[in-house]
């Protein structure tokens, strides 16, 4: 099996299905530092663009793949390791993508380089787009997303309300809550009048569900979460758990194509078994050389054990 630089996956995706990620800058370059980001603290908050990694290699990458896999995907998804409109060749990745298949094509963002024309003009060919929005006031915002400090959430709002305007496909609007940051009923009240004006086709409620960069942030309850959907409305849904029949392993990969998915988020042992269709015991016997050779170690996380790799260790 090849191995990609800038692909990863397919990973099971709560909202993509079948997800293949693309990478388009290096871990773990953002305009945000999110105390609930699953890959880590922010290496270096930029808003500069540019082509931080070629686009003939991504495309080189993704032909391979199409290649070899075919198209057995639900999605490629424009996400990964930091925030991908910092990509100045977004636009022509996206149109050239759609050269090579008809899988449409989802871009992951955090929204904050929206309120830029350029940027809104060269996701204009995606299929999907998933914007984040997990604060409105100013307050919150710096304590949450944790910005560049040019970055404004008034910004961020009229920067997504200008995209609707002009983008015809689907925005799904993601809203991530922790405990005691961006859950109280005057945020969430500020919330509803944002999004009103932002008029998604979708609000994907989201919590920490994987062990977050700082170790302080809590999940809210499922209940808490319905709750919070009641009140947002009827687009609102809280995003279930993937539950898609995942691509088969060949046996001889699997620890390969264990550190390659851990690599990229923590997972638990059941997340494993659901995505690799192989027994958590059998799981079990694959993660333990790995472990005892510093390849995969464990971390506790609201009750449950999540693998992942360590900092020092290449991702592959």
């Amino acid at each position: 099996m090849k191995k990609y630089r800038h692909l990863y996956g397919p990973v099971p995706s709560r909202r993509l299905g079948r997800s293949l990620g693309i990478d388009l800058v290096p871990p773990k370059i953002c305009t945000y530092d999110c105390v609930y980001c699953q890959i880590g603290q922010t290496a270096e908050r930029r808003l500069v663009r540019k082509e931080y990694i070629p686009g003939e290699e991504v495309l080189e990458e993704v032909r391979s793949f199409l290649e070899e896999k075919g198209s057995d995907i639900d999605h490629f998804s424009l996400s990964g390791s930091g925030e991908p409109t910092l990509h100045s060749g977004i636009r022509w990745i996206i149109d050239e993508i759609k050269k090579l298949s008809s899988v449409p094509v989802a871009v992951i963002t955090n929204g904050s380089l929206l309120y830029r024309k350029e940027v809104r003009e060269d996701l204009l060919r995606a299929d999907v787009i998933l914007p984040s929005l997990d604060a409105v006031s100013a307050e919150v915002f710096q304590k949450i997303n944790r910005p560049h400090p040019e970055v404004t959430v008034d910004q961020v709002i009229e920067g997504l309300v200008e995209f609707r305007r002009v983008y015809g496909g689907r925005i799904w609007l993601e809203v991530l809550f922790c405990k005691g940051i961006n859950d109280h009923p005057e945020e969430i009240e500020k919330m509803k009048k944002a999004i009103d004006r932002i008029q998604p086709d979708r609000i994907d409620l989201n919590t920490v569900v994987r062990p977050p960069a700082e170790k302080w942030v809590s999940p809210l309850s499922h209940a808490e979460l319905e709750k919070i959907r009641t009140f947002l409305g009827e687009k609102a849904i809280v995003i279930p758990e993937f539950d898609r029949h995942p691509l088969s392993v060949p046996g001889q990969e699997v620890q390969e194509r264990i550190v390659a998915i851990l690599g990229r988020r923590p997972l638990s042992l059941a997340d494993l078994s659901k995505w690799m269709r192989i027994p958590q015991h059998e799981l079990e016997t694959h993660l333990t050389p790995l472990i005892q050779e510093g390849k995969v170690k464990t971390r506790s996380f609201g009750g449950s054990v999540y693998f992942e790799i360590p900092v020092a260790h290449e991702r592959v």
